[in-house]
């Protein structure tokens, strides 16, 4: 349902003044994504919020999140619903680290804390806290991630997922951001840490993850990217679940943009994608065109090439409901086709091989070259080409070396390569 996707020792760690690890130095430079759901979700409970799971590596690292007698680490991430929602458990992945410091590659079954926050009026970090309660080790679903140790310093780290109901449930207000932070509850060594992704997986949602904390530096709240060796905004892995939970995945339309005739486009079709969710709201959207790679969708872009094409589509919402994919079929069929020729110059003909008389047919020749001396732009109107018809157009460029010649007719664009020595277009390509 979803696509899921240290501190030096001797710093007192301080983490090397970044309080963050490198962006290798979790799992050697593995990029990992997968999903993990500790909690059955059915009708009457699910996920509410989904901050992305699964990720590290490359992708991501570790923070320090842990409340000892000494000072405490503050990392906090926002959300945001929809809707008035009630939250009773969490969903996390973190664990320790400098584990070689105390008793080896274990759980440590630490109380972790929760605390909740009032937005700070901006939406860049926390302001007040309204919840504050420590989930006991034994209310603590634990399930091992990974044991990695990082070959420079020798740390040892220990990262598990996590889930755990939350003491007290807590109730929020729809369309108000709030902030959170988990925190494991012990002295060092080891350290408690929360893991991190970047924004290549998963995206950002709502502002990027924050820290605070006194003992190691910040005496302020900070965004993870100034923090962050890879210079990338970063969130914290994280979800929220709830009775009543969002189970209904997003609805995504797909609105296409052209001028039609006998049932294809003659011309150039424009991609418009856009999605609902009632409830927890939509995280993103993905789509790709025939056979190539699911692309994220940021804004509406223009299919230009002629034939038989396949958008598909779908969306994920916030609770991490995945749409199953849809796809919508278009044909395109440009009326004027375009040869090229050289020899003294360049000769482009235009043919209306549609079905409709055209009129006010825009047409251009570009040349571009290191080396093209003149002649690099010629174009015009043709007035009326009926169907059937042809013309000829043409352009003189001056110069040496190899050319690239675009030419414009219409809504039909050729493109072809060649060599120009002085007026002579030779050895066209394309």
């Amino acid at each position: 349902m979803k696509e899921r996707n240290s501190i030096r020792e001797a710093a007192v760690l301080l983490f090397a003044a970044l309080m963050i690890l490198p962006t290798g130095a979790v799992l050697a430079n593995t990029n990992t994504h997968e999903a993990v759901t500790p909690a059955p979700q059915t009708a009457s409970r699910g996920m509410v919020w989904d901050n992305v799971l699964g990720v590290h590596g490359a992708l991501g690292g570790i923070i320090v999140a842990t409340a000892r007698s000494d000072g405490c680490a503050f990392p906090a991430d926002d959300f945001q619903f929809t809707k008035a929602t009630t939250v009773d458990s969490i969903v996390w992945q973190g664990g320790y680290f400098q584990t070689q410091l105390a008793q080896g590659d274990i759980d440590y079954n630490w109380n972790w804390r929760v605390i909740f926050w009032t937005d700070n009026g901006d939406g860049t970090h926390p302001g007040q806290i309204i919840y504050n309660m420590t989930m006991p080790e034994s209310t603590i679903t634990r399930s091992l991630w990974y044991i990695y140790i990082r070959p420079d310093t020798g740390n040892h780290y220990w990262v598990a997922n996590y889930s755990a109901p939350l003491p007290q449930s807590m109730s929020f207000d729809a369309n108000t951001k709030y902030w959170m932070t988990l925190e494991g509850i012990g002295d060092y060594p080891p350290q408690a840490c929360w893991v991190r992704h970047n924004d290549s997986v998963g995206g950002i949602l709502l502002h990027q993850a924050v820290f605070e904390g006194v003992l190691w530096g910040y005496t302020d709240w900070v965004d993870l990217q100034t923090m962050a060796p890879d210079g990338l905004p970063h969130d914290l892995n994280f979800q929220l679940w709830g009775p009543g939970g969002d189970t209904t995945p997003p609805t995504t339309t797909c609105a296409l943009d052209g001028t039609m005739s006998g049932g294809v486009y003659i011309t150039p079709v424009g991609v418009t994608l856009s999605a609902t969710d009632a409830e927890s709201g939509v995280n993103y959207t993905m789509y790709k065109l025939d056979s190539g790679n699911w692309t994220k969708y940021i804004v509406g872009f223009t299919v230009l090439d002629e034939g038989s094409h396949t958008i598909a589509y779908y969306s994920v919402d916030k609770a991490g409901n995945s749409e199953t994919p849809k796809s919508t079929p278009f044909t395109i069929d440009l009326p004027i086709e375009i040869t090229v020729k050289g020899l003294f110059g360049v000769t482009a003909t235009l043919k209306n091989a549609g079905t409709m008389n055209l009129t006010n047919v825009t047409w251009s020749i570009d040349v571009a070259g290191s080396l093209v001396l003149a002649g690099s732009h010629k174009g015009n109107t043709i007035a009326a080409l009926a169907v059937g018809a042809e013309t000829k157009v043409k352009d003189l460029p001056i110069g040496f070396g190899p050319i690239t010649i675009t030419v414009h007719g219409g809504d039909t664009v050729k493109v072809v390569t060649a060599k120009l020595l002085l007026i002579f277009v030779v050895g066209i390509t394309g």
